[in-house]
Parts: C-alpha cells; structure tokens; sequence
C-alpha cells in the first residue's frame, strides 16, 4: 500500500490525534512550527483543515501543513513513515494488510470487532509478552525491584518492546501486568513512570488487581496501592489485592456486593496521602469487615521521607531489606491480625446474649467500675462518689475563669493518689503548666509565689528558691510519676491524640496497669484533615474519645470554650458550650464553671461579669448541668486564687474551708 492510498485511512483520524494531546480543536493553536520562524504578534495560527484533514497554519510567512503520521513523526523522533504508520494503524485499530512490523504482534488480537457493551480480548497479548519478558528489559527491571524470576512467571508479567503509552504519546520498551482473574492489564515504560491501561471505552474501568484472592479462603489479606506491591508480598507469603491509588470506593462497593471473610490489613502507601487515605478507610471498611492498619507494621515507624529508615511500600521494604525481612514482618503482621479478630470475636460473644449477662453480673462484683474519687469532698458527694469509668466529661467555662487550674487541681490530686493521667494542654507549653503546678503546690506549703515568677529562675531569691525547689521535689515525688504533660511529638491534630492515647492504654494494660485518663484542654483547638471543618472535627473527637474512654474502661475529662452569650451573661446551661452541635447529648457528665455572683439564686438577681470586681470573680461555681447517672442540677461553690492557681471549696458565705489537701489559703 502505498503512502497516498495509506493516509485516505490515516488522514481522518487528525482531529482525535490532537485532541488526544489536549489541543482544542474547535479553536486556533499555536503552530507546530512557531520557534522557527516569525509569526507576527505570536497569536495562535494553527487551524484544523477538516477537509483535507490537515492542520495547517495560516501565516503567510509560515504555511506549514501537517498529516497524522508528520504529528507522528514529530512526537516521536527517529520513527520513518513505516513505523509511523504501523503506530497509527495500531492506535486506532485499522487493518492495513499485508507485512506488519514486529512491534505490531504485542496488539490485541480481535477475532472479530467487539459489539457494543462487550470487552476485546487481551488474552493473546498477555501471552505473548509473557514470552517475551525472560532475558529482556522488562526481567531487568522486575529484577531491580525485588522479584525473581519464578514470581514473573506466577504473575504473567510480560514485556513489550514498543507499547504505545497515551500518557507519554510514543511507542517505548514497557513491562505488562495482567490482572489475575481478569481479562486487563496495565503497561509502564521501563525508563519512566508513566502507568497507562486500555481505554474505558474498550475494556471497562479498571479491576481490583487480583480480586479472587478476597475470596481464596485465606485468613488475612494486604491491601496496598500498587500491583507490584501486591505481588512482592505474594512472592513473601502473603495474600493482597492493589488499588491502583489510594481510593477506596471500589473496594468498598465489592465488598457490599460480595463480602469476604478475610480481615484486611490496610498497608497504603507510607506517605501522608496513604496514611490519611487509611484513617478515611477506617471508618467505612470496618463496618463490612475486619480491619487492621498493617502500615507501621510493614514500612516501620519512620514517616520522614528523607531519613534513611523511611519505607515508602512493601516494595520498597523488599528493594532495601530484602526477602526475609519483608517475609518475617508479613508473618508477624498475619499472626497478629489473626488473633486481634478471634480477640474481637471472643469480646463479642462475651457482649452478646447469656455471656453478656453472665459477664455484666461477673464484673460489677468486682472494683472494675468503682467510681474514681476527685478527693474534693463536695465534687465526689455531687456526682456520685466520683466520676464513673466509661465516661466522658465536659468542663466549659469563659475564658479567664480558671478552668484549667480546675482541671489541673482536680487531676494533680488524683494522680498523687494514684491514677495515671495524660494532660494535653493545647494552649500552653509544658514549662507553662508546671509552673503554676509548682505556685499551687508552694502556696499549700504556705509560701505565695506567682507562676510568671517561677519561670524567672535567674531572679529568685534565696528564699524563693528553697521554696520553689521544695515545691518541685513534692511535685516530682508525689505527682510526676503518674502525670503526663504535653508528651513530646503529640499535636492538635485529632489523630495524633486518638493514636497517642492509645498507645499509652496499650502500653499500660500490657503492663498489668490501669489506662490513663485523658484531659484535653481545649476541645476546640483541635485540628483534623485538610477537608474536615471545625464541627465534623469535634463530632469525630467526641466519638474518639468516648470509645477511648469504653474500650479502656477509663475517663476522658474535655474542657471547652462556652459561648458568646454565655460569657457575656455569666448564665450557664446545657447549651452553652461553643459549636458544640451534639456535645451535650454526647457527654455523659457535664459541668459548667462560673462566677457565683452571676447565677440567680432564689430573688437574688444575678450580676453580669463585666459587673464583677476583681474579688468578686475569685467567687465561682460548678455547676452540673448534665448527669447521666445523677447529679444534674447540684452546684459546688469554690474560691479561686488566679495568683497561685489555687482552688479551695467553700460554705455558702463564701468563707473558705480547708481543701482535700488540708491547706487554707
């Protein structure tokens, strides 16, 4: 056939040629010629000839006009008019007849021209390139990323000397990878990342890579993002399927169809995209099936790209530590998901029908959920004892009024009894805390010595210094070992306090030991994900706290900001937290601190806060706006002192008695 006769077939196809470059062809483009020559006031001249098919530039100076194979050509330097025409003939599928160059073999093979609604056949190709992989450069680059050769051939990888790649727009030496089950593939260059996959239109969107194994029986199953991470654990002994990315709706919607009974072990990419797609992930896959996040378990702790430790994917784990070592974690991270869901399993029976009676009767005999005294006698008389286990607590109050400083007496008091605590405050350093702990602490010595000051170590006096040592030493001795300020590495964000916490509670009940509680100070500083806004990321804190606070049979205290109209009225409801939404259904206790002048009681009118005098404000009230399991409605009258950061519980008068400390201010 001869050129003329070839481009009649050719010819027509220019218009989808250059709009699959993303040029819009219903508007003039600049001209393919434009370096080398003068185009006046450089405006596009470039137009499509829909007649001739040609794109032809309308410059005088210019006039240059290009056919499909010309593009061709100039996209893919070195190629003559026989290779330019057999890629043409390959990319829109035109029969040319006679001798077709032996890149042209690695093509689907059709019998016939598929119908509508129905897939092409891309069996042959697979076979072919499979056979044409061993001693190529496809082996070559198997081989630098970990896998042998027995693997190839398990998985049918092939190699193609010149498939052509729509991303890239030319033909290149490429590996192929069929989907296991699946009558698809996907191609990539050996010399550059550039995936690519038959289009939607011909072979249907993409599979799950390696689907069947969900259904294989196996116990446990990876889920990751790449196919060749799918079979580096395959080749280690494990069972995954890939995602081709981190998206999880496909996987989601086959597991509604067709659930499995494998766990999953989520082990996306080890970047901060596949680690934000994992916590989304969590939170839909759970419900359909057993799931663990495999991550840290497989790539490590390290999440520092440019540290020498840092794994990005299982792959990446083979590369730089080798077969054993990815098998050994693979093994280890089976084991381990296996037990957790027979754990789970067990706990379930355990929460369900006769075994949960029988368990509730066994438990409750015991000091399991004996409630956690405050020590503040008319705190623990209000609300029952103590604050029970399982609950979670909030604390609002306005800004200024001493909250913190109630959190702190309150928590310091119970840890030097003997209940460890981790205190997140999210508006203050750690120095900053300790310091009014210490004022607290010298001022139940007997000794008056502000915060600010303590902080000033090069100006202390010789007294002050003795005092605010001693102070230090009670505060090591007595408090420190069961108090956990601002731990280190520990940010606002919700999952950085979610996976703290937690970590501590296993640390703690592997030891024999107690879960912390969890004070955090304040609920609306907390951060989530780019995409999250302030009122999903409280919703998403509350409902992590709270299962913190069952799944551990613990506490969770919160502190948070009330409204406008609370402060400025001084009123306290069930309401007045700040975007609270559904706080206050949440919380099971519920408290409200403000100034005891501002309350109505009986005829007295209340006064507003900016009616208070100095004094005035150190009188305060707590006031129990919500009880699930009583108290709701009781109020506690205290004195405030914002200098030492102390607090005492008074009578009725306002006249101070003695703390739980036994100390008068």
């Amino acid at each position: 056939m001869d050129r003329t006769a070839a481009l009649q077939q050719i010819k027509p196809r220019i218009e989808e040629y250059l709009q699959g470059k993303g040029i819009d062809t219903r508007r003039n483009f600049k001209c393919f010629n434009a370096e080398n020559h003068q185009h006046g006031d450089g405006k596009p001249s470039m137009s499509l000839d829909r007649v001739n098919h040609q794109a032809h530039c309308f410059t005088i100076s210019c006039g240059a006009r290009y056919d499909i194979i010309d593009l061709i050509k100039m996209d893919n330097p070195g190629l003559d008019d026989r290779a330019a025409f057999d890629m043409a003939y390959r990319l829109y599928n035109i029969d040319a007849g006679g001798p077709r160059t032996a890149a042209a073999d690695f093509e689907p093979v059709r019998d016939e021209q598929p119908k509508q609604g129905q897939r092409p056949k891309y069996g042959e190709k697979i076979k072919r390139c499979a056979a044409a992989l061993e001693g190529s450069e496809g082996e070559t680059y198997f081989k630098g990323r970990g896998l042998t050769l027995e693997t190839m051939r398990d998985a049918e990888l092939g190699f193609n000397p010149a498939e052509y790649n729509k991303p890239l727009g030319k033909a290149l030496p490429s590996i192929v990878i069929p989907y296991p089950g699946e009558d698809y593939f996907i191609t990539r260059p050996v010399s550059e990342k550039a995936y690519d996959k038959p289009k939607t239109s011909e072979a249907g969107s993409e599979p799950i890579y390696n689907l069947p194994a969900l259904y294989s029986g196996v116990k446990a199953v990876f889920v990751v993002e790449s196919q060749i991470c799918a079979i580096s654990i395959k080749q280690a002994g494990g069972s995954a399927i890939a995602l081709g990315g981190g998206g999880i709706n496909r996987l989601i919607q086959q597991l509604k169809g067709k659930p499995t009974s494998a766990a999953l072990i989520l082990c996306l990419d080890n970047d901060k995209p596949g680690r934000d797609a994992v916590i989304k992930a969590g939170e839909t896959l759970g419900e359909l099936t057993f799931i663990v996040n495999g991550a840290s378990a497989i790539m490590g702790e390290c999440i520092d790209e440019s540290s020498a430790g840092y794994r990005k994917d299982p792959n990446e784990v083979l590369q730089k530590d080798g077969a054993e070592a990815l098998k050994a974690a693979i093994d280890e991270t089976i084991q381990e998901t296996i037990s957790a869901r027979t754990a789970a399993e067990t706990e379930r029976k355990e929460r369900t029908g006769a075994g949960m009676v029988d368990n509730f009767l066994q438990a409750v005999q015991t000091r399991r959920y004996e409630p956690m005294p405050t020590g503040i006698t008319d705190i623990d008389r209000a609300i029952g004892g103590g604050f029970i286990r399982q609950q979670l607590v909030l604390l609002g109050a306005a800004p200024g009024a001493g909250k913190t400083a109630l959190a702190q007496w309150i928590f310091e008091g119970m840890a030097k009894r003997g209940t460890s605590c981790i205190f997140l405050n999210l508006e203050m350093a750690q120095e900053q805390i300790l310091a009014r702990s210490i004022s607290r602490i010298a001022a139940q010595q007997g000794a008056t010595i502000k915060a600010i000051e303590i902080l000033q170590g090069y100006n202390w006096t010789s007294l002050q210094r003795a005092q605010i040592t001693g102070a230090a030493a009670a505060y090591r001795e007595e408090i420190a070992p069961r108090m956990i300020y601002n731990p280190q590495g520990v940010t606002a964000n919700l999952d950085s306090i979610l996976g703290y916490i937690s970590q501590e509670a296993q640390r703690a009940e592997a030891a024999g030991e107690q879960a912390p509680v969890c004070v955090l100070d304040y609920l609306q500083l907390v951060s989530g994900t780019d995409r999250e806004d302030a009122a999903t990321v409280i919703k998403r804190a509350v409902a992590g706290l709270k299962a913190y606070a069952i799944k551990h049979n613990t506490l969770v205290f919160v502190i948070m900001a009330h409204n406008r109209e609370s402060n400025k009225t001084g009123a306290v409801t069930m309401e007045a937290g700040r975007d609270t939404s559904a706080l206050e259904y949440s919380a099971d206790l519920q408290l409200a601190l403000t100034y005891t002048l501002c309350m109505k009681r009986g005829n007295q009118k209340g006064k507003a806060p900016d009616e208070l005098t100095e004094d005035e404000k150190r009188k305060l009230t707590l006031k129990i706006t919500k009880g699930r399991f009583g108290g709701g409605g009781k109020s506690i009258d205290l004195l405030f002192n914002g200098e030492t950061m102390t607090y005492t519980q008074t009578v009725k008068d306002f006249e101070a008695v003695q703390d739980y400390d036994g100390v008068r201010l």
